[in-house]
């Protein structure tokens, strides 16, 4: 389904801007800083294959035992691609504008529309039973971005605000309750929020703070609770990147078994690797420079991650691709 008009993805979630310099290039100039970027990175990555050539403004991944669930904002539909190769949309919605799709662990899924300013509860055959558009504060959930799910379905997501180096710190964190249905504010004052990642063992909410390019961290106090954030990691800590795009920033957030923790570099081509208490580690090149999103194999061999090749294409054109990882160890 191609988007009614190009004036559609103007204002939302990522400014025009037009690629100056070639991907190819970009990659081998991150390569040879990656090498000495930390004293003993410990995991490598090498690209592998596209598993979707033409995606298209692909973002929120989500590992399920069929395969890999990946949203595409510009064609409003969560696309499923099988663990047989096989590609088919399982769920479109005209207007979504559809950038995270989490499932819940006992049966069912989120699907966070950013265009549409709603988030979805789906059944498990993708079937959508409920849409919630604001909080109990009364405030619409505007542009909702990512979310990170909890143990019992409870989804903790990102409404990020207007993406402007102008705009006001209007982002927020919400959680919504899956057994009660109750959508609440619980952070508020971050200058678009981004990724979100929840780590109950570690009880902390790590949330990109993309405009400030930074990640923080919040106390997990109790279900549905935060408390005061801190900086976890600082990207002006990170090694410099040759033409920076201007509004470059963290966004989607995964976490290895291990603790490290992975982070698309928006914008600027490349995937961070910190440790758990965010000391950089190393960066890897990707192909396209707005990378938004990535997926952890469940045997932790294997990142899936989602890219577009520029974010003012008419088409919003993408590609998901798999990277192998390897451990020091082995």
């Amino acid at each position: 389904m191609r988007r009614s008009s190009p004036a559609r993805f103007v204002v939302p979630r990522k400014r025009a801007w037009i690629e100056t310099t070639v991907s190819a290039m970009m990659a081998l100039a991150f390569a040879s800083s990656s090498a000495g970027a930390a004293d003993n990175p410990h995991k490598t990555f090498t690209p592998d294959a596209v598993i979707n050539p033409t995606a298209y403004y692909p973002e929120g991944p989500q590992l399920i035992d069929e395969g890999l669930l990946v949203a595409e904002m510009a064609r409003d539909r969560v696309v499923l691609i099988a663990n047989s190769g096989e590609r088919k949309t399982v769920w479109q919605e005209q207007g979504c504008g559809a950038t995270s799709v989490k499932r819940i662990p006992s049966g069912g899924y989120w699907v966070l529309c950013h265009l549409g300013a709603y988030v979805a509860k789906l059944s498990p055959t993708f079937q959508t039973l409920q849409r919630f558009t604001q909080t109990t504060s009364g405030r619409k959930i505007t542009w909702p971005n990512d979310g990170s799910v909890d143990s019992t379905g409870n989804i903790y997501l990102s409404s990020s605000g207007l993406f402007s180096l102008q705009a006001p710190a209007e982002g927020r964190v919400v959680f919504i309750d899956v057994a009660s249905g109750v959508a609440s504010d619980i952070a508020s004052g971050i200058r678009y929020s981004n990724g979100v990642l929840l780590q109950e063992k570690a009880k902390r909410l790590l949330v990109s703070e993309h405009l400030n390019r930074r990640i923080l961290a919040f106390p997990l106090l109790e279900k549905g609770k935060l408390g005061p954030s801190t900086v976890f990691f600082d990207f002006r800590s990170a090694p410099p990147v040759p033409d920076p795009y201007d509004q470059s920033g963290p966004d989607g957030i995964e976490a290895f078994d291990d603790g490290d923790i992975l982070v698309p570099d928006y914008g600027n081509g490349r995937i961070l690797l910190t440790s758990p208490n965010g000391r950089f580690l190393t960066q890897i090149p990707v192909k396209y420079r707005f990378v938004t999103d990535l997926a952890i194999s469940r045997d932790q061999r294997t990142i899936f991650v989602t890219m577009t090749r520029d974010n003012s294409s008419q088409e919003l054109d993408g590609i998901v691709q798999a990277f192998k990882v390897t451990s020091a160890k082995e």
